[in-house]
């Protein structure tokens, strides 16, 4: 607050203009990459898991029992670091921007509010996203996928040096394209769902914008998006983890994949995969709903 001087001379409080003009943008965008963190920080044991089971079969707990048993606790928490470099690359661009994309098609395109409007923003803010942090997740799922009592990289840091000396910005952004494919339909399956549910419930004065609407949100969420990309998340894992020159394309991956185990390939890893959608999901929106308010009311306060 700032003292000002009106017409009869009298002193009186005013309002100083805020900080950040945009303050509800960067509130999402902030909160976005904060909540995906969290989220990413208490899943990742399942996808550890996840990501064995794609790469060396098995089963469940067998893999858990392996993890347990090889490299302890630190074994479902390996790849944390460029898991979170993930997230804040990741999640602060396909949520944090999501709403203000919307917006922008529906100010500049014919796009009216509706499910091609959410298909629209929601593969954008996609796109975006892996062209911008795929660096991120290559080094997460390589340190991931490691074999079991061996140490491929020295740390987080040395993975991205590494990779980038001996296979350049190709290794870096390897599997640009099925990753490109896999945010887009789980961005889908995420976002776009997450924001259809909420916005069902609330104009159809089912629920209130509050936690049990959020939370069935969630749940809906994971729930489409471990069907929808599980198929393109096993690919994607293999492909990515391969060795230089084992596979041309991601389609030729595919069709390996798919001689050697049949269609049920693609859902390999999907059970430990729909607990740890659905409770990343669970988890990240719902933390992302109370930190956009806090974060909001916070920066308008500056």
């Amino acid at each position: 607050m700032v003292q000002a001087i009106s017409k009869d001379g009298i002193p009186v409080q005013a309002t100083a203009p805020p900080v950040f003009r945009s303050t509800e943008l960067l509130a999402k965008l902030i909160s976005a990459g904060s909540a995906a963190c969290v989220a990413e920080a208490i899943t990742l044991p399942m996808d550890c898991a996840k990501i064995k089971l794609q790469v060396e079969g098995g089963t469940l707990l067998s893999t858990l029992r392996t993890i347990a048993a090889t490299d302890g606790t630190k074994g479902f928490f390996r790849g944390l670091v460029p898991g979170l470099h993930r997230q804040l690359g990741f999640c602060t661009i396909r949520l944090g921007l999501y709403d203000t994309t919307k917006d922008f098609y529906m100010k500049h395109t014919s796009l009216n509010e509706g499910l091609p409007l959410r298909f629209a923003a929601g593969i954008s803010t996609a796109v975006a996203a892996v062209c911008i942090a795929q660096p991120t997740e290559v080094v997460k799922i390589r340190m991931q996928a490691a074999k079991a009592g061996t140490v491929r990289y020295t740390g987080t840091l040395s993975a991205y040096y590494k990779i980038a000396v001996t296979e350049g910005t190709k290794g870096l952004w390897s599997g640009l394209g099925p990753n490109i494919t896999r945010l887009s339909i789980c961005n889908i399956g995420e976002v776009v769902t997450y924001d259809t549910v909420k916005n069902s419930h609330y104009t159809k004065r089912w629920m209130e914008d509050a936690f049990p609407c959020h939370f069935t949100s969630a749940v809906c969420a994971g729930v489409v998006t471990t069907t929808l990309t599980s198929p393109v998340d096993v690919v994607k894992t293999r492909y990515v983890n391969s060795s230089p020159g084992e596979f041309r394309s991601a389609v030729q991956c595919a069709g390996v994949l798919a001689r050697e185990g049949g269609f049920k390939i693609f859902y390999k890893g999907c059970v430990p995969s729909f607990f740890r959608i659905t409770g990343w999901n669970l988890i990240m929106f719902m933390s992302y709903e109370q930190l956009r308010k806090v974060v909001a009311k916070k920066l308008k306060s500056y």
